[in-house]
């Protein structure tokens, strides 16, 4: 397993802690934090979101899509006590498109006047869409807050003294919580102050991060390309009966973040779509021909032509 991500990157910390849960060795790819990402866009066919997962020819975009891919191994039961797959799931979706969201958006207003003009337009565009303004930002800032604290304290009393939110054992939703705390406590400088109100958020953190994996092994983004080029995805082609009067193997699509975003859309063949995941085929010539898959939820799948 290959993950192209950079070390500060929240999604990409969120991975990195359910790697070393599920005690899964994996090599490193640090891409950059800005577009361009002249090493990565071969692989992924214009997503530019982190963290990626490459597994040969097969490539994993979306924490939500790469944690579900995770739990198909052998080793799902250590991220997934219990099948519990869809408990966490849903919940860690919550964290991301509900929770996580006024974190960055706290995050990105406090650091206005401090942080470079070009990283924060781009994540502007990234989590607010094209119409964010600066003014907006700050004169919500308080209400944003005021939010913050109430998603915090409805996770604290869902979680207990002891265990994980899910039951005695921690799970995937365990994580999601963890790298919450540990964007906002790393990010800004109110982070620790704020999550001491928050005593069994603090356990779940800190119990989540005495796991330490092995570290990764660390290739070049050229090696990464050589990989995929060399290898040949083990993904079957097949349409759901569910989407099969829709949409048909072969056909070119277009797939699209339902948020807000600057997100462009992510084109391709048609290789595979179930209810959960979408895989499309790509090719460049750095890499021949991949398979990118993506989550179905929280995308728009549109045929082209």
């Amino acid at each position: 397993m290959i993950l192209h991500h950079y070390w500060p990157s929240p999604f990409a910390h969120k991975i990195r802690l359910a790697l070393a849960w599920a005690e899964i060795s994996w090599s490193a790819v640090e891409i950059p934090r800005l577009l361009p990402k002249p090493l990565l866009m071969p692989l992924t066919a214009g997503y530019r979101r982190t963290p990626v997962l490459q597994v040969g020819a097969d490539i994993y975009c979306d924490t939500q899509n790469i944690a579900r891919y995770l739990g198909e191994l052998k080793s799902a039961e250590k991220l997934f006590p219990k099948n519990s797959i869809d408990q966490a799931l849903i919940f860690s979706s919550w964290i991301d498109q509900v929770v996580f969201p006024l974190c960055a958006r706290t995050v990105i207003t406090l650091s206005i006047d401090t942080a470079p003009s070009e990283f924060i337009k781009d994540r502007g565009g990234l989590y607010f869409g094209s119409n964010w303004t600066e003014e907006t930002l700050k004169s919500d800032l308080s209400s944003v807050i005021l939010q913050l604290i109430s998603q915090f304290q409805v996770i604290d009393c869902a979680l207990k003294e002891t265990g994980g939110l899910l039951g005695s054992s921690f799970s995937y939703a365990d994580i999601a919580i963890a790298s919450l705390a540990w964007f906002l406590r790393n990010r800004w400088e109110g982070g620790a102050e704020f999550l001491a109100k928050f005593p069994r958020v603090e356990r779940v953190e800190n119990q989540i991060h005495q796991k330490k994996g092995a570290p990764p092994t660390e290739i070049s983004a050229k090696d990464a390309l050589l990989i995929a080029k060399d290898s040949q995805s083990t993904c079957q082609s097949m349409v759901s009966h569910w989407f099969s009067e829709s949409l048909k193997v072969g056909d070119l699509v277009s797939i699209t973040p339902q948020a807000e975003t600057s997100d462009k859309p992510v084109k391709g063949k048609l290789h595979r779509l179930t209810e959960t995941r979408i895989s499309i085929i790509h090719q460049a010539p750095e890499v021949g021909n991949v398979i990118i898959h993506l989550p179905v939820s929280g995308y728009q799948v549109r045929a082209i032509g």
